[in-house]
């Protein structure tokens, strides 16, 4: 098995989707089997019909459950019918309920890249004071403009850049928005972007990394986000 490259010691380790390797991805289910095993997990969540937050992937149900159709346009009672291997979606309310008693960070991916639900980031916001979480739940989304919505609406709100391999004005966007770090593929890691971020005391976190040869031999990595959850730890010990 390789070993980890000279950052691995600090490395965290964030649950894509729950233990998805093991598990049906973005449930309960998922995110209690990983909980033993890192430092944070991370899951997306869209908006219902009627305005409830669920944690989800994709736009549809089709892939992940005995269902069909578009989350929004699908009431939570309709969502609660649904099935992933036997488990239900979850809300982001029941995900909080569960990693309330767990020390661990949250990454809550907001979904708004193809559909800008209205008010999903006051939503997240809010089910996050509820439970007590706000030092503990790092939000993220592709889309810019819910980042600066997010920013207006929870000031003090950790908020991370989700990309690809970095994109134009990166680093002047996280200045903007203040955010605490940059969400990229493993590409990202090493560029001179990477780099200026790393000296400016921004986080990078990677996903998703399932296997160990994709570990980049760079020191501007504080954390990735894997499926193999055990695999990663059992390296991290070692």
């Amino acid at each position: 098995m390789r070993r980890l490259p000279p950052w691995g010691n600090k490395m965290q380790l964030y649950a894509h989707r729950g233990y998805s390797a093991k598990h049906p991805e973005n449930t309960l289910r998922a995110f209690e089997a990983a909980l033993p095993y890192v430092d944070g997990i991370e899951l997306d969540v869209q908006r219902t019909k009627d305005g409830r937050l669920v944690v989800i992937h994709d736009e549809t149900v089709d892939r992940t459950t005995d269902g069909s159709g578009y989350v929004k346009d699908m009431t939570l009672k309709q969502i609660r019918q649904l099935r992933s291997e036997g488990e239900r979606i979850p809300t982001l309310e029941e995900v909080f309920a569960l990693v309330a008693a767990h020390d661990v960070t949250v990454n809550v991916e907001l979904k708004t890249d193809r559909f800008d639900y209205s008010g999903i980031e006051q939503l997240a916001w809010l089910a996050t004071e509820e439970f007590g979480l706000a030092d503990r739940v790092v939000f993220s989304s592709f889309n810019p403009d819910t980042l600066v919505r997010l920013r207006d609406v929870a000031p003090e709100a950790r908020i991370a850049v989700l990309t690809g391999e970095g994109h134009p004005d990166l680093v002047g966007f996280v200045e903007r928005i203040k955010a605490e770090a940059v969400h990229a593929q493993p590409a990202f890691a090493g560029t001179a972007d990477a780099v200026k971020l790393s000296e400016n005391g921004i986080v990078t976190r990677l996903y998703t990394i399932n296997n160990p040869n994709e570990l980049p031999d760079t020191t501007e990595v504080d954390a990735i986000m894997t499926d193999e959850v055990e695999l990663f730890r059992r390296m991290h010990s070692q």
